[in-house]
């Protein structure tokens, strides 16, 4: 299985956050970390699979996003 580029993840989280109308900020709350760790995600600095799975899982339920996509770009098995 393919793993998706830090930069794609990137761009997927910049997207959901957008379209949910939510700044970066109000993202790394609710998803209980600080928001310089969002951003080195949304950025693309920091690998999306190289967190915590409470932090990736935060976020995904945050934005409404798919972990499985993200991580293992599959949507199904």
């Amino acid at each position: 299985v393919k793993a998706v580029s830090k930069k794609d993840i990137g761009k997927i989280l910049r997207k959901a956050r957008e379209m949910q109308g939510m700044s970066q900020m109000q993202v790394a709350t609710l998803a209980g970390i600080n928001l310089g760790q969002y951003q080195r995600l949304e950025y693309g600095i920091r690998d999306f699979d190289q967190c915590s799975m409470k932090v990736g899982l935060s976020i995904c339920y945050v934005l409404n996003l798919d972990p499985f996509l993200l991580v293992l770009q599959k949507t199904e098995w």
